[in-house]
């Protein structure tokens, strides 16, 4: 027979002689390594995303500011990294906040009072910006609470009305001090060079998120608890990278 090493009943060709690993594999060795090269696939996906999505890391104390102020704060603090890696900001939340009541529509926060002091937030060389898409110098600055006015000119800034407003370290050393809502805006332009006030956006907290996650809008929120007063621990959420349509 052409192409044959042998005779008789059983036929060996030249390929299966000479080169016996292009035998024809059996049906279910051939299954096996497809499995394998998607289970691989399937790994290396998760992985990736993984690998991908935002973390937090804890840091230590924040001592930057006032011995008051240093003093209001969690000795622990959180490294934000977005997807890509990068460090986002460095967060301190208070010790404890007071809380009340208000009669805020839509708040999620309606145990907040106005001006309430919330921690720090540090944003790295080369900045950060808020939700107005304003651009935020490096450094560190103070985090209160404030409501979006239900006027005609915030209609749609942003999909809640709890704020939190960013005021200069150096400009803020006592975290007791309460502010009205002019004084707020004054003291958080500053934060923004310009004439509107440094905010980032509140979120509804989840419990089954992680500390740090991304929405579909691609905004990147942090949440971590607070301890109060009333002795029962709040669970904040805030957008530290990403911005609204204005």
């Amino acid at each position: 027979m052409p192409g044959s090493l042998g005779r008789g009943r059983r036929v060996y060709t030249f390929r299966t002689c000479v080169y016996p690993h292009l035998r024809r594999k059996p049906r279910h060795a051939y299954l096996g390594s497809v499995i394998r090269r998607i289970f691989f696939f399937l790994l290396l996906l998760v992985s990736t995303l993984a690998a991908a999505a935002p973390k937090t890391e804890k840091i230590g104390a924040f001592t930057e500011g006032s011995e008051k102020l240093n003093a209001a704060l969690q000795s622990d603090g959180y490294r934000i990294y977005l997807p890509n890696t990068l460090a986002c900001c460095d967060v301190w939340l208070a010790k404890k906040v007071a809380t009340g009541k208000s009669n805020a529509p839509g708040a999620n926060y309606p145990e907040f009072h106005e001006s309430e002091f919330l921690g720090v937030i540090n944003f790295p060389k080369g900045g950060g910006g808020d939700f107005r898409g304003q651009t935020i110098k490096a450094g560190s600055y103070t985090m209160r609470y404030e409501l979006l006015p239900s006027d005609g000119n915030h209609m749609g800034v942003a999909p809640y009305p709890d704020m939190v407003l960013l005021i200069p370290v150096a400009d803020d050393p006592d975290p007791d001090a309460k502010f009205d809502f002019a004084k707020m805006v004054e003291l958080s332009a500053k934060a923004a060079g310009t004439a509107h006030p440094a905010a980032f956006e509140m979120m509804p907290a989840h419990d089954g998120q992680a500390a740090v996650f991304q929405t579909d809008d691609g905004w990147v929120v942090f949440q971590a608890e607070i301890a109060t007063d009333s002795g029962n621990p709040l669970k904040v959420a805030f957008v530290v990278k990403g911005s609204g349509e204005q």
